[in-house]
């Protein structure tokens, strides 16, 4: 009894081991623990893939990269918002002029 309750900690000890970097990553709360996690059960079980998820684990999303990527995005949804915005305008301004608009120029209207 004791011989089987000392191989089941041992097996224990074992898995919780080779999931390690998944745990670490989970308790950090990583954006990617997910796929962090089918990387180390993948590949884990070579040493050089259980490596490369325990450095994933522990290196953490860069603060300043995210911002800058939220940023990007911040400024592509305005870039579209006032780009949509200037074109409303223009085709308002020569139906009203009596012109044609085709976007990005204007067409010969009736004269």
């Amino acid at each position: 009894m004791l011989k089987v309750l000392l191989e089941m900690l041992v097996a224990i000890a074992a898995i919780a081991m080779y999931l390690l970097p998944a745990i670490l990553a989970d308790r950090t709360k990583r954006r990617s623990v997910l796929l962090l996690a089918l990387f180390n059960l993948l590949f884990g079980w070579t040493v050089v893939g259980w490596f490369a998820a325990l450095y994933w684990a522990f290196h953490p999303d860069s603060a300043r990269r995210l911002g800058r990527v939220a940023k990007k995005n911040r400024q592509a949804a305005a870039r579209h918002t006032v780009d949509a915005i200037v074109s409303r305008a223009q085709a308002r301004g020569a139906r009203r002029a009596g012109i044609e608009f085709v976007h990005g120029g204007v067409r010969g209207g009736s004269e």
